[in-house]
């Protein structure tokens, strides 16, 4: 059995890439894979981002710099035509990582990654403001949570100190950008990877017990 410790942010470009590619691996080994969810917001505040984005459009020219990453993975996915509905503005990481971690709270870690995947697609794929309440609630309803139960959860203090308890976490490790994977709480897998070296690692490490034939390093050391 190996556990992954999946650091990542709902408004993160290399974080839809990259959770997309670990799904489709961690299918391949069911039941020697356990996937553990933690919140690292890369805009932790509104204002943060109007410092870089005094207006609207300056934060939409933003999101569009963003959004060319996703193009650069995925050839046919079109940028200007998200952010040309017209939906995203201002967007920051807290509401919906709090939404992630509602989800949590109801149905595990699989409700945590199923309803940051529909958020990630509802950003990056329809353009919508996941920092808007309805939004947030319109997904709940799609991933088929208690929707009521939902409603008092994501915007708790709960799911706040669960996002800044993950986050400390993350921080103490050495972690400071996601995506970033722990395996075992001691092997530390930064950035995009390929489907074919989380395969090989995950393989690697159900065989040996430990990184044999690929290269990794303990959080602890330094790059």
């Amino acid at each position: 059995m190996i556990k992954l410790t999946f650091f990542h942010d709902v408004i993160c470009p290399f974080c839809f890439v990259m959770s997309k590619r670990l799904k489709n691996v961690v299918r391949e080994f069911k039941g020697e894979v356990i996937v553990k969810h933690k919140a690292f917001s890369i805009i932790s505040s509104l204002e943060d981002l109007k410092e870089i984005a005094p207006t609207i459009e300056d934060a939409r020219k933003v999101f569009l710099n963003e959004f060319q990453i996703v193009k650069k993975y995925f050839p046919d996915y079109d940028p200007e035509k998200v952010i040309s509905k017209g939906k995203i503005g201002y967007v920051w990481s807290i509401p919906p990582l709090m939404a992630c971690k509602a989800a949590e709270f109801q149905k595990g870690d699989e409700g945590h990654w199923e309803y940051f995947d529909k958020a990630q697609d509802k950003f990056f794929l329809e353009g919508e403001d996941v920092t808007q309440d309805e939004v947030l609630i319109k997904i709940a309803e799609e991933v088929g949570l208690d929707v009521e139960q939902f409603k008092r959860d994501f915007k708790s203090k709960k799911a706040k100190l669960a996002v800044i308890e993950d986050e400390e976490e993350a921080k103490a490790m050495g972690i400071h950008g996601v995506p970033a994977i722990l395996i075992n709480d001691v092997w530390l897998v930064r950035g995009v990877q390929s489907e074919d070296f989380l395969r090989q690692t995950i393989e690697d490490i159900l065989e040996h017990g430990e990184p044999k034939n690929v290269k990794l390093k303990a959080f602890w050391e330094r790059e």
